[in-house]
């Protein structure tokens, strides 16, 4: 009768103890496991004009995501100069063409030195491919009236960059990229200032963003 006692006793230590660790060691997973990006929303100077963003991020390793990042931009050529007549309305001489672009962004971001830098800051490198839709509208026309003569082509490119996230709490972060975009348009090049072709709408931007965290 005592050698079943003493069994069952240490049967039940051991079931406790067992218990106790696969508990333990849940906690701890949950403890350590950190907020990563979800999805963010972003503005981008470039050399070419300023867009406002939007990102998805899909986790497929510790310290690297797969993600899109879709972009509304506007495109200007480098010779266009700003005036202003009598009446104080703006001109641009010699400009035929307002140029818009909507790259889609596919690509992945990886974390660098994950396990060797401690706190909130992280450096980070990125790339991936560019399916790229431009639109062009002439310019002699009133913006809304000229959206009816809008006309579409197509550019493919691919990217490289390097940045830094911010954590500023488990919910959000903040990031900041500067990347190279080199996105050829296909077929015949598009003009914003009359008889200068633009044959790649990409080129460095700067990116700020705001993430979500989950």
């Amino acid at each position: 009768m005592a050698k079943k006692t003493i069994t069952s006793i240490i049967i039940c230590i051991v079931i406790l103890c067992s218990a106790t660790l696969l508990f333990a060691q849940t906690q701890l997973k949950y403890t350590k496991k950190e907020p990563r990006n979800n999805w963010g929303i972003g503005f981008t100077y470039s050399e070419s004009g300023v867009g406002i963003s939007s990102s998805l991020f899909i986790p497929i390793g510790k310290s690297a995501d797969l993600f899109l990042n879709l972009l509304v931009s506007g495109v200007s050529d480098s010779r266009e100069l700003e005036r202003y007549d009598i009446y104080g309305n703006s001109i641009i001489p010699n400009k035929v063409n307002r140029i818009f672009m909507v790259p889609l962004s596919i690509g992945i971001k990886k974390e660098l030195f994950k396990d060797d830098i401690e706190g909130d800051f992280s450096p980070v490198v990125n790339f991936g491919v560019s399916p790229t839709l431009v639109l062009t509208n002439p310019y002699d026309r009133s913006f809304f009236n000229a959206i009816g003569y809008t006309q579409a082509k197509f550019a493919f490119g691919g990217f490289g960059g390097i940045g830094v996230n911010f954590r500023q709490s488990k919910s959000m972060s903040l990031s900041v990229n500067i990347n190279y975009y080199y996105i050829p348009i296909m077929g015949e090049a598009v003009e914003s200032i009359q008889n200068n072709k633009i044959k790649d709408v990409g080129g460095f931007q700067i990116a700020f963003g705001l993430n979500f965290l989950k």
